[in-house]
């Protein structure tokens, strides 16, 4: 895919420049192509105009370079915000105790969406999710998406 391709390239780049990759999306909507691009600071997770201004820049310039999209398309760089969406199987230790929602690829008691709070990985590599009901250990393969609930992150002042 496109997406991961994108990405690939943008990683460790990102990385260099002292930037967490998030997200690589790509739309394409009515014939016109938007690349959402989501970062974050490695040393504080935090995101500002300037750094958002900054990759936009750097971004550009390594996709002009490489050339992956064959289209002219919009670039927007922006922080992962208050539901910041949960990627990699790191963001399952560094968010530990913030409320999350995640949504499996297949129904588990019934359901596919379950919200609790993080409790880190434990010891074969399983998320721990503590729902209102009972704590769920979840393979990060089985993970369609996950983020940041953002109530719960307004409410409890974890505004980056």
């Amino acid at each position: 895919m496109l997406d991961e391709h994108i990405r690939d390239l943008l990683f460790i780049r990102l990385k260099k420049l002292g930037y967490h990759l998030i997200r690589v999306k790509l739309i394409n909507e009515y014939a016109k192509k938007t690349l959402q691009i989501m970062a974050e600071r490695t040393k504080d997770r935090g995101m500002s105009l300037e750094d958002c201004t900054f990759l936009s820049k750097e971004i550009s310039s390594f996709l002009e370079v490489d050339d992956p999209i064959s289209s002219s398309f919009v670039l927007e760089v922006s922080s992962g915000g208050l539901a910041r969406p949960l990627t990699i199987i790191n963001d399952y230790k560094i968010f530990k105790k913030y409320k999350a929602k995640i949504v499996l690829k297949e129904k588990f008691m019934g359901k596919k969406t379950f919200r609790g709070f993080l409790q880190g990985i434990d010891e074969s590599g399983h998320i721990i999710l503590e729902t209102e009901d009972n704590e769920m250990k979840v393979n990060f393969i089985e993970i369609e998406k996950a983020n940041i609930d953002p109530d719960w992150a307004i409410k409890n002042n974890h505004i980056k």
